[in-house]
């Protein structure tokens, strides 16, 4: 008996994993706030985030990920066209952003 596993085997687990893939996977899209002043950004995002606070022209982002650094902060999401939206909402208050869509 071989111990060498059957190429047919590999073939089927690759294709499980893919399909797997598939399913889960969901695209996401960033934006990066750059300005080590906008330090109340991140809790008024959670907040809004969170349905307790509204921002002018931006509708609401349920999956909005929100990290902190030391020179500003990331915000994340699946929905485009909203970070799309929430980053000229940033642009229009001041603050730089660079993206990754």
């Amino acid at each position: 008996m071989s111990n060498k596993p059957s190429a047919r085997r590999v073939v089927m687990s690759k294709s499980v994993a893919r399909k797997w893939l598939e399913k889960q996977a969901t695209p996401e899209y960033r934006v990066r706030v750059f300005n080590p002043n906008a330090k109340d950004y991140p809790s008024v995002l959670r907040s809004f985030r969170d349905g307790r606070l509204k921002l002018a022209g931006v509708l609401p982002i349920p999956d909005l990920g929100i990290k902190e650094d030391f020179g500003g902060f990331y915000v994340w999401s699946s929905d485009q066209d909203s970070l799309k939206t929430l980053q000229e909402f940033f642009e229009r208050r001041g603050l730089e952003t660079s993206w990754i869509w």
